[in-house]
């Protein structure tokens, strides 16, 4: 059991590794970002060696990490657009599913509060309660309660 699962995971590592570049293209991507820096500041009349030059280098490296810090905050904005988007569009698809079950059921909104109120369902004699009569429901449970208490007790079966 665990060896499938050791396996799987050393195979997602391969793949994930896979992904993500390597040193060597690391170093060469460092490399040519530096040399179009280099020519963008000798673009500008800069010669390398000197502080204006240097300058320049930080300058524009700044300017590169702040687009770049740009460009990951337009990429969060649109993904946190897009999933507000997924969210109304779910609340939106959840709220007509409620309505058709209210509508269907007769819940919610489409609830009528006119419907003729229902008759007390009838006792039969069997279940009658007591032959004390009582205006509380509270009443005729405790009177059943008792007639049964002493019928138990009338035959027997109930000890005090």
């Amino acid at each position: 059991m665990r060896l499938p699962t050791v396996t799987a995971l050393a195979a997602s590592l391969c793949v994930l590794a896979g992904c993500a570049p390597s040193p060597a293209e690391l170093a060469a991507q460092a490399a040519a970002q530096r040399a179009g820096d280099q020519n963008r500041c000798m673009g500008f009349g800069f010669q390398p060696g000197t502080d204006g030059f240097a300058h320049c280098m930080m300058t524009v490296a700044t300017e590169r990490d702040a687009q770049a810090a740009a460009d990951r905050r337009a990429e969060a904005a649109r993904q946190a657009d897009a999933q507000r988007d997924r969210d109304a569009r779910k609340a939106a698809a959840d709220a007509a599913s409620q309505d058709a079950w209210d509508r269907k059921t007769g819940q919610g909104i489409y609830a009528t509060s006119s419907r003729p109120p229902q008759p007390p369902p009838t006792p039969s004699p069997a279940s009658a309660p007591s032959t004390t009569p009582s205006s509380n429901p509270v009443d005729a449970v405790r009177d059943s309660i008792q007639k049964d208490l002493d019928k138990m007790q009338n035959a027997g079966t109930l000890s005090q």
